[in-house]
């Protein structure tokens, strides 16, 4: 799955939800799902956001949007498992760009769902051991020609 079918898969199923659970999208809250600086994917989205940024609370939207989210994940778990690797595929491709869609994703989802190569953890031990590493090395040889 590459980022602009990733980016439609989420937009698709936080609409479903919308209409699902009665919950009202204006046009505006819909075309900002498909904000991104990088690449503008609808030709008025500049002019979107500016209308967007003047009349809405960001903070409301991001909760919404990642409530939504959240909401269609569940429903999509319970009705067929099998669409789960249809959200880690998606949430993988999008990961790599710089998408407005992804700061509702890490509300839902916590920042691990967003990270860029999910080997985060890891990498910071990994930092940390060698630093660690070194210095007991370079003490142990010390006190080792010290004697």
């Amino acid at each position: 799955m590459d980022a602009v079918e990733a980016k439609q898969f989420l937009i698709s199923r936080v609409v479903q939800e919308a209409e699902s659970s009665s919950v009202p999208l204006s046009e505006i809250e819909r075309k900002m799902l498909y904000f991104t600086e990088l690449s503008p994917s609808l030709p008025d989205i500049f002019q979107v956001n500016a209308d967007f940024e003047s009349n809405y609370d960001s903070d409301e939207y991001e909760q919404k949007i990642a409530q939504l989210l959240k909401g269609a994940r569940a429903r999509d778990s319970q009705l067929s498992p099998s669409r789960e690797q249809d959200w880690r595929e998606a949430l993988a491709a999008l990961k790599k760009e710089d998408h407005y869609i992804l700061v509702m994703v890490a509300l839902a989802f916590g920042q691990g769902a967003v990270s860029g190569n999910g080997h985060s953890l890891r990498n910071i031990l990994f930092y940390i051991a060698i630093p660690i590493g070194l210095v007991l090395f370079l003490v142990l040889a010390a006190l080792w020609r010290s004697k």
